[in-house]
């Protein structure tokens, strides 16, 4: 194709439709439950709805930057505090990276690579199973990718700088990860000319300014959870560097995340066709290569540098577009070489088969298996979601009593979102109270004759 082939957007829209089926499907019900970190999300954005103040940064359950709690409060005020709802803007997020990783491959590349680079990440699994789940980290690659496409497009539209910024001034409200970010664009800065990059600097260091402010207030958020997962807390900060390199490398061939909210446990994150198409693209020559090379290495050093659960999709999801980018090169390297010794009716009939096939496998791998596997809900918090549906079957009026695991404050999130009872207001409108196991004995007098509801502990 050209770049001015009609067929693009045609494509395009084909590609996009397929990536919304595969985040919005059954959305009501897959996944079921929800996590606590979710839950805290909604939870903050309920509070945030109740008292008007929607804020850069959350403090409570660790630390999270505000945009995902911010947007989803709009979803909840339109469709209610359920599940779905606080999940809808990681759909929209994810299906808008798969258009934005479109038009920065057909930017770098040509049209045919970015079709395929969105073709490979719509029907990523990796990518489709945190696309249906309320974390903030979906939103990172898809501001980043926007924002790198409309710099690029800008050596030639100037007016198209000060969106960029924009977008990518946003992107710091989206996950930790991100702080990464500012290596990969000075590479990009340096080509555009200082007028540009000054204006791309300024329009981006104006939107971020309000996150800034807050953590120049609070400096212990800025550095509150990446110390909790940091390297450094190792006894040796430079051999775990080395393991979590190695381990996030070998996450994408042979052995991924193994927590089911991640990834199906220990399956590859990469599908193998896709993983033989990365390294094919990694290794052959073309001009520009080096952005999502350098894209690929900047975003894994968050990664490297810490030390939970490796390895970590989720933490490492900021790799996924030059992932994608580069698996399409190798792809449209192996179809030129097949093409060459292949009558031309074989080597597209091949292709077809293969694009049809690439096209099915996440649905059966999300829907067919990890979403039939028994092992699955309980990593969802579905305990507490069917304490929450039980409540939600009760009078309004009467007096409900959950009890909480001790030291456990993240337990009750899930049953507070799902039935609207965080903040204090909404407490007492529900009647629900939430107590310790400690205070149980205390609050005996109360317990008699109310609807009492015990939660288990949650899987890590």
């Amino acid at each position: 194709m050209s770049r001015t082939d009609r067929r693009f957007p045609i494509v395009l829209l084909a590609i996009v439709a397929l990536a919304a089926f595969l985040r919005l499907y059954e959305l009501r019900s897959l996944p079921p439950g929800l996590y606590a970190d979710e839950a805290m999300d909604g939870n903050n954005a309920l509070e945030a709805l109740e008292t008007h103040r929607f804020q850069p940064f959350y403090p409570e359950d660790n630390g999270r930057e505000g945009l995902y709690v911010n947007v989803a409060a709009l979803s909840i005020a339109c469709f209610g505090h359920q599940a779905w709802a606080l999940r809808l803007p990681a759909a929209v997020f994810g299906v808008l990276s798969v258009v934005g990783v479109a038009l920065l491959g057909a930017e770098l590349f040509g049209e045919p690579v970015g079709l395929l680079a969105a073709f490979f990440l719509a029907t990523s699994f990796w990518h489709v199973l945190l696309s249906r789940e309320a974390f903030r980290s979906i939103a990172a690659p898809c501001f980043l990718a926007w924002s790198v496409w409309l710099l690029l497009a800008g050596a030639r539209r100037p007016r198209w700088l000060a969106l960029a910024g924009a977008v990518y001034g946003l992107g710091f409200y989206t996950y930790l990860a991100y702080r990464a970010t500012p290596l990969l664009l000075a590479l990009l800065l340096r080509r555009v000319g200082w007028r540009r990059a000054a204006l791309f600097v300024a329009v981006a260091a104006v939107v971020a300014a309000p996150l800034a402010v807050y953590f120049a207030a609070h400096p212990g958020a800025f550095f509150g959870r990446a110390a909790q997962v940091s390297v450094w807390r190792s006894p040796h900060p430079a051999v775990e560097t080395a393991l979590n390199l190695w381990r996030t490398a070998r996450m994408f061939f042979t052995r991924g995340d193994y927590n089911w909210r991640h990834n199906l446990p220990w399956r590859a994150e990469l599908f193998w066709p896709v993983a033989m198409f990365f390294v094919i693209g990694a290794m052959a020559p073309r001009k520009g290569k080096w952005v999502p090379l350098a894209w690929l290495a900047i975003a894994a050093l968050p990664v490297a540098l810490s030390d939970e659960n490796m390895p970590h999709a989720q933490r490492s999801v900021l790799m996924l577009p030059p992932a994608v980018l580069l698996a399409a090169l190798g792809a449209v390297r192996a179809y030129e070489v097949v093409r060459a010794r292949l009558p031309r009716r074989v080597a597209v009939g091949c292709a077809a088969a293969l694009v049809a096939w690439l096209a099915c496998e996440p649905y059966y791998t999300y829907f067919r298996r990890w979403a039939r596997d028994p092992a699955m809900p309980r990593f969802f918090d579905a305990a507490a979601a069917e304490v929450a549906r039980q409540i939600d079957a009760l009078p309004r009026e009467e007096e409900k009593y959950v009890v909480t695991p001790p030291g456990d404050p993240m337990a009750p999130q899930p049953v507070m979102f799902l039935t609207g009872s965080y903040t204090a207001l909404e407490q007492v409108a529900a009647h629900i109270h939430y107590l310790e196991e400690a205070d149980c004995g205390r609050a005996a007098e109360r317990l008699r004759g109310a609807s009492v509801f015990c939660l288990p502990r949650r899987a890590p």
